[in-house]
């Protein structure tokens, strides 16, 4: 048993607000149906969904709402407000409802060409402001039939965390390994492979940091996650949870992950 752990289900831009509360109410059944999961949370594992930020507010003030979920949104801005169209800014979401932020996931690096040091501002702001920040980090493809893999999730981690100072109540950090090639595409990587990824992401936070501050950080795995596979994931030594896509969208297959999960952390 690990002793903490954490389960994040991204549903990326799925699902309005009917779909929303259908889900919610499926899901909170399904895990008062299951004691033994449901008595883990929140106690050894957190669950985190990440739903389309305009669902937020209603989901948050959902009856059904159980404790030990929490909510993230998906993408902030690192200014307070201003003239960006189309952001959010931390104090939004967490007046919504969120108590977590995705930082640096592959699709807003990939297709919306977020730089490493937009990813650094966004964690540094939601660090500030009382946010907990999900830092996502992962090679492409090409990355990694070049032999590039370590180098980049390395440089990625570094360009977050490098000589940067965290409050001494902070909670320890999150960082989810998401190979891009694994994303959506049922290609994901093996368990050994994330293992080996994880390891070398606490590793750079250890250097970075320190060796406690690397020994509490909690490492995610995310890429074509689902029930059939979340054991194999979770009993890798230096893997604490997951980071769910379309699996998470299906209340019974993420209540699936969550009871592969309740059994290993």
């Amino acid at each position: 048993m690990k002793g903490k752990g954490l389960i994040a289900g991204n549903w990326k831009m799925n699902k309005g607000i009917g779909e929303s509360m259908d889900f919610l109410g499926r899901f909170v059944d399904g895990l008062e149906r299951e004691g033994s999961v449901s008595e883990l949370i929140p106690a050894s594992i957190e669950i985190v969904i990440f739903p389309p930020i305009a669902n937020l507010y209603a989901i948050k003030h959902a009856a059904s709402l159980k404790k030990g979920v929490y909510l993230g949104v998906q993408n902030v801005h690192w200014k307070a407000s201003g003239a960006f169209t189309g952001e959010n800014s931390v104090s939004m979401a967490v007046e919504a409802g969120a108590v977590f932020a995705l930082i640096g996931h592959s699709e807003r690096r990939q297709i919306f060409l977020e730089t490493d040091e937009m990813t650094s501002k966004k964690f540094n702001f939601c660090v500030k402001n009382g946010l907990k920040p999900v830092l996502c980090v992962g090679e492409t493809d090409e990355d990694r039939k070049n032999g590039l893999a370590e180098a980049v999730i390395t440089r990625q981690v570094i360009a977050v965390l490098g000589s940067r100072e965290f409050p001494a109540d902070f909670p320890p950090l999150i960082i989810a390994y998401e190979p891009v090639w694994a994303i959506g595409t049922e290609n994901n990587a093996t368990a050994n492979d994330a293992q080996e990824s994880c390891a070398a992401i606490r590793k750079v936070v250890g250097r970075s940091i320190d060796a406690k501050t690397a020994g509490n950080t909690l490492l995610l795995y995310g890429g074509s996650v689902k029930s059939s596979n979340a054991e194999d994931y979770l009993k890798q030594d230096d893997i604490d949870g997951l980071l769910v896509g379309g699996a998470s969208l299906d209340p019974d297959e993420f209540l699936g992950i969550i009871r592969a999960a309740s059994f290993l952390i």
